[in-house]
């Protein structure tokens, strides 16, 4: 399979960089891998190095979502390790702060923050900002849905975005109710739209 690429400079440094956008492998069934660009981060439109895994049971969205955010970071935990420490049920995940404390523990940072805002407007504006933003320094956002990609989730989904472009104004989003794990690239203002409470982790 060839790759699929975009090249864009480093406006710092005024160096080009090739970013990977597309799966080239599949590391095992149910999952998809993205090679490690040369460092963790894209820092520029594209989409991050990461490891797709759908969700391993129905109410294990979280711990799905969660795993494919650390794998951006370079940390690889087993979803039921996830599950467990996030203290999901068979109602799914009880509070979205302990998705955070997941993402802070598992990469040893307190860099996460559960983020809510009062207003749509507020919502898309942040989101995108958000997005660009830890994208370029090679972390995911952690979304909480309930539309997303034509799907509907009476009870909230969590999903993964990996990447942005046109300006942050299109997502690629992984989400692992797929199981054929490939991305999807969703507008901004269509993923904002179908935010549960306004709320999301980066």
């Amino acid at each position: 399979m060839k790759l699929a690429k975009i090249t864009g400079a480093i406006a710092a440094a005024g160096v080009a960089m090739t970013i990977l956008t597309a799966p080239v492998a599949l590391a095992a069934p149910g999952e998809t891998v993205i090679p490690a660009a040369a460092e963790l981060g894209i820092q520029g439109e594209g989409v991050l190095p990461h490891q797709f895994q759908v969700q391993k049971t129905g109410y294990w969205c979280s711990a799905a979502a969660a795993r494919i955010a650390l794998t951006a970071r370079g940390k690889y935990v087993e979803q039921s390790t996830l599950a467990s420490f996030m203290k999901v049920t068979t109602n799914g995940l009880p509070n979205i702060k302990n998705l955070e404390n997941a993402l802070d523990h598992y990469t040893g940072s307190t860099y996460y923050q559960v983020k809510q805002w009062s207003t749509d407007a507020q919502l898309l504006q942040k989101l995108k900002a958000d997005v660009v933003y830890n994208a370029n320094r090679g972390h995911a956002v952690v979304i909480n849905v309930i539309r997303l990609n034509g799907r509907n989730y009476s009870g909230g989904h969590y999903a993964t975005i990996v990447g942005y472009r046109a300006g942050g104004n299109e997502f690629a989003v992984s989400d692992p109710a797929y199981a054929g794990g490939g991305l999807h690239w969703l507008s901004a203002s269509n993923v904002s739209s179908g935010i549960k409470l306004r709320r999301y982790v980066a």
